[in-house]
């Protein structure tokens, strides 16, 4: 029986361009220009192939933390707006 040596795995694996949470939720709620809860910004992210599907539970934790984060720390300067728990929209003042 072979083992696949460290050089063969690292050719085939090809991670996605590093993006935060922040980013892509940025990216994704620019997109639909309409609010969204995180679970949809999620479900969209998944979708346009920013991760994999596998990995939705933890996508979906880090994804609320990340942008309730900036919400808590930037306050009015955040990209993001809270709209309704769990909802968020784009700070139009923030972003441009």
């Amino acid at each position: 029986m072979c083992c696949i040596g460290m050089s063969e795995v690292a050719e085939t694996y090809k991670p996605l361009d590093a993006v935060t949470f922040r980013q892509a939720a940025t990216e994704i709620l620019i997109a639909a220009g309409k609010p969204m809860h995180y679970t949809e910004i999620t479900k969209a992210a998944i979708k346009d192939g920013y991760w994999r599907p596998q990995d939705e539970e933890y996508i979906k934790q880090h994804m609320y933390q990340a942008i309730k984060t900036d919400v808590r720390k930037k306050r009015f300067a955040s990209v993001f707006t809270e709209v309704a728990p769990g909802t968020y929209e784009i700070n139009h003042l923030a972003v441009k």
